[in-house]
């Protein structure tokens, strides 16, 4: 080991990780708000446990099933929150996604979806409430989604909107784009009776996390 930690510092080659890993990857890439993590790690007015808890998921020990089972404390690395609302709803239990860090703190996690999902519309609630009061009587921009989603097909309703892109010419020019997103299980039925039918349906059934329009610039 020594004379392999000599050799890559006699190349030069020391500031980089000596394997990949999500967390080395993470910490040796640009622009990734490390000096905030780090601010806040050593933020005096943060209780241990929250400190100690992101340390843990940065290096990735957060006693999930993926780790336990990686140290033999447990056989089944399927998601048990998962698994629970499933069996809430008497769904089918199998082909359950691993429990990982990211997905028990997605919305892809059928137990924590709604918890999830709330907490990202309070973000981005306030993050337009912020940009609003920010806003001088001047400004082009008006946020058309401040309190609610719309699906793009009601939005596309209002006039503003097809002056800036005609619905034909967006499903058009979005056309090739949809292909390009998998097709989930459950959807597969509706896919195999009309392809082109299904994609344009699910692009104008999207909910997108907020619409804002320059009125300046007619874009969005």
């Amino acid at each position: 080991m020594k004379s392999w930690v000599r050799a890559r510092a006699e190349q030069g080659n020391t500031n980089h990780p000596a394997y990949g890993t999500l967390t080395a990857d993470f910490m040796s890439r640009k622009n990734e708000s490390r000096a905030f993590l780090g601010k806040y790690l050593n933020d005096p007015r943060v209780p241990w446990r929250h400190i100690r808890r992101e340390m843990m998921a940065i290096v990735e020990i957060i006693p999930i099933a993926e780790w336990l089972a990686k140290i033999k404390q447990r056989s089944d690395v399927s998601c048990r929150l998962c698994k629970r609302a499933r069996e809430q709803r008497v769904a089918s239990t199998e082909h359950l996604p691993k429990e990982m860090y990211g997905n028990i703190n997605s919305a892809f996690c059928d137990g924590m979806a709604t918890t999830v999902t709330a907490a990202h519309h309070f973000i981005w609630r306030h993050l337009y409430a912020s940009m609003q009061a920010a806003q001088t009587p001047a400004s082009k921009l008006r946020v058309v989604t401040p309190d609610q989603d719309s699906i793009m097909n009601e939005l596309w309703q209002e006039e503003e909107f097809e002056q800036i892109c005609s619905r034909e010419s967006l499903t058009e020019k979005t056309a090739q784009m949809e292909k390009t997103i998998v097709v989930k299980e459950h959807d597969r039925k509706r896919y195999d009776i009309d392809p082109t039918m299904f994609y344009e349906n699910r692009f104008w059934n999207q909910r997108p996390d907020g619409v804002v329009i320059n009125k300046n610039h007619r874009t969005l």
